[in-house]
């Protein structure tokens, strides 16, 4: 089985989560714990082969950084200078998209078309001239096909193909198109037009040599994330906020057995405990600032109620990360990981000055390193911590990140890898770190969030 998966913004933590899911045991999913083969990827799409056919509903829920799970449906070879449209002229056949497209749906058929690059240069090659008919592919149906500014004609050019073809064989069809100078449809389009119950989105995949067709499977949900995130009666906008899906990220990272419990020894107002709550885990926080404590406590328990979440399943107090061993001693638990945003250090409008930096990197490393020394006393071999570091942010794609993690070596901790090397190495477009780390921010933040992952030894 192929199965494509649309991108997140962060998409180097969107192929992170996505690899250390699909590479784990899972029988609801379906997933088996071999290694998958990846067949193309870029930055908005990764493709890859299954032994099994996937349970998507339940994997897309689970995923916080993959937007829609799409079903390869074929692979068209075509020629480099050929134009989408040009390869697929003879492929969008009623039959076909009877059968392979809307074979669950009866009626005006409801459809949209969306485009994703698996070749970059497609975005970078310029406009030919209409007039030389030597220097590209052309066909009546779609012009000439060098990419450039023609790509994002490509949707409209296909859709309607689609369109008109299903027309004349009888069929009612509403076509649904990405807005002006968009390749692709945003999942709250698909949506709103209820294009998977009532029909389909058909994605064309464009790679070099070859097109995937596709259709979609699921989409991200996007009202319930803004739900999690914006609706709990308990909010601190001053020290900033970890995303639900960032948070639901970090937990598939730490690649704990479901049941298992989780510690968030800096847990805030409680979005890491939710956010595990929800993929089946025990979860524990704890933190210094009681009022957050507090805030935490509102807000699970505006969670528990709205999600039918069981008692028992989490528990919150106050207690400084230097000492909760006291805590994790008292509610009798084993942890299987540790999963936590840290406190980050101050949060500014602008960059800091050079001494305020190392400054907060001094006080943050004593803070670190008397909890992983804490951490040590109850936490098992082999189990993850994952976190968050602050990395201040230069310019769009400069960081002054922590200086050195021997605090955490010297304590008995290996410092993994967030991304194999042979993968990052196959996808040279992944934005990694010097130590292989990825970077999470929003464009209007200095302090972003460097997502390191260590394990026991």
């Amino acid at each position: 089985m192929r199965y494509a998966f649309v991108l997140g913004r962060v998409y180097t933590l969107s192929v992170a989560e996505l690899l250390a899911v699909l590479e784990k045991t899972d029988a609801s999913l379906n997933l088996t714990g071999e290694p998958v083969k990846i067949l193309e990827a870029s930055e908005e799409v990764l493709i890859v082969e299954t032994e099994k056919p996937l349970n998507a509903e339940r994997l897309q829920k689970k995923l916080g950084g993959v937007i829609k799970i799409l079903e390869v449906v074929d692979i068209i070879q075509k020629r480099e200078q050929d134009s989408v449209n040009f390869a697929l002229k003879h492929y969008f056949k009623p039959g076909i998209l009877k059968n392979k497209f809307f074979k669950d749906y009866k009626g005006k058929v409801q459809f949209g078309l969306s485009v994703y690059v698996l070749d970059m240069d497609l975005l970078k090659r310029p406009q030919p001239n209409p007039r030389d008919r030597n220097q590209g592919s052309f066909s009546a149906e779609g012009g000439f096909g060098f990419g450039g500014n023609s790509i994002f004609s490509e949707p409209k050019r296909v859709g309607m193909m689609i369109k008109n073809g299903l027309t004349e064989s009888g069929a009612s069809v509403r076509l649904v198109l990405p807005e002006y100078n968009s390749l692709s449809l945003a999942s709250v389009v698909v949506t709103k037009n209820l294009l998977l119950q009532k029909g389909a989105e058909i994605c064309i995949l464009a790679a070099k040599d070859n097109i995937f067709t596709a259709k979609t499977l699921t989409v991200q949900d996007f009202e319930d994330y803004g739900r999690r995130d914006y609706q709990r009666p308990a909010r601190d906008e001053k020290q900033g906020m970890i995303p639900p899906k960032v948070a639901q990220i970090m937990l598939n990272l730490a690649g704990a057995k479901l049941g298992g419990t989780i510690l968030d020894p800096f847990c805030g107002i409680g979005t890491i405990i939710q956010e595990g709550l929800l993929l089946g885990y025990r979860m524990i926080g704890s933190d210094i600032n009681k009022i957050a404590i507090k805030g935490s406590e509102q807000n699970l328990e505006w969670f528990r109620n709205r999600y039918k979440i069981a008692p028992g399943k989490y528990g919150v107090e106050v207690s400084d990360a230097a000492k909760v061993s006291d805590l994790i001693e008292k509610s009798k638990s084993k942890i299987a990981a540790i999963v936590t945003e840290c406190t980050l250090g101050p949060m500014y409008g602008q960059y800091p000055k050079a001494d305020e930096v190392a400054k907060n990197f001094k006080d943050l490393e004593k803070l670190y390193k008397a909890s992983f020394k804490e951490f040590a006393k109850f936490l098992p071999k082999q189990a993850k911590i994952i976190m968050c570091l602050p990395a201040y942010r230069k310019n769009r794609d400069q960081y002054e990140m922590f200086p050195s993690l021997d605090f955490a070596s010297a304590l008995g901790y290996n410092l993994v890898d967030i991304i194999s090397p042979a993968v990052a190495k196959k996808l040279k477009f992944l934005k990694l770190t010097a130590r292989n780390t990825a970077i999470y921010d929003r464009k209007d933040q200095v302090v972003a969030r460097e997502i390191v992952v260590f394990e026991k030894n």
